[in-house]
């Protein structure tokens, strides 16, 4: 996608509603203690013996994007939240709603096979992202179709379907409709101050995970 298009196409961004007396669903089963990566100083996944593992929000991950996806646009900054996982992990709703739109995004370190949820709270629509999912995930899927907090709506994709990952899902909430399946999951400096008022932190639906 344009990323620049994306948020020079925001004319007002929605204040997020108060969701802070709604129970969520973990979209994964996590174990207790799971590693915490840290991008900032080491910009590749390090080599943990850990199954599960966490990638956090609002990071800053230099050098680690490579490739004209990123390189061209300068874009480094994480917006949303990896959690590490073997292939074939089942991906849960974090709460009801439908699904939006759903897609292969097929470049070199893109999402491949993504899932865009939409939720609704106080009249407000909220998207969830999740990517770099497994082929089948996409299998018996149609726009507006409703699901449930907790209903698992994919799978951990292997490196050859997710972009060329680590298992991970990529996930990432935004305020702005996506006009396609697809949000800019890491941003440029330039971009960044919108960039945390359209993508809040996933950890008010996810929890406290690092």
């Amino acid at each position: 996608m344009s990323v620049n298009s994306f948020f020079q196409g925001i004319d007002l961004i929605p204040e997020m509603p108060d969701i802070s007396h709604i129970s969520f669903e973990n979209i994964i089963d996590l174990p207790d203690n799971v590693y915490v990566h840290d991008f900032e100083s080491n910009n590749k996944f390090q080599d943990t013996s850990d199954s599960f593992s966490i990638g956090r929000y609002n990071e800053k991950r230099p050098n680690m994007y490579e490739g004209d996806l990123f390189e061209k646009t300068n874009r480094f900054i994480h917006m949303g939240i990896d959690i590490g996982a073997p292939v074939g992990t089942p991906v849960k709703s974090f709460y009801d709603g439908e699904i939006f739109l759903f897609k292969y995004n097929d470049q070199k370190l893109d999402y491949g096979y993504t899932i865009i949820t939409r939720h609704k709270f106080e009249d407000q629509n909220i998207y969830a992202l999740y990517g770099h999912l497994s082929k089948s995930s996409l299998e018996h899927k149609h726009i507006g179709q409703k699901i449930r907090s907790g209903e698992v709506i994919g799978y951990l994709g292997s490196e050859k379907d997710n972009g060329g990952w680590p298992s991970h899902v990529h996930f990432q909430l935004s305020l702005i409709k996506p006009e396609e399946c697809d949000l800019p999951g890491v941003v440029s400096e330039s971009d960044h101050k919108v960039a945390v008022k359209v993508f809040p932190d996933p950890r008010i639906v996810l929890g406290n995970l690092y």
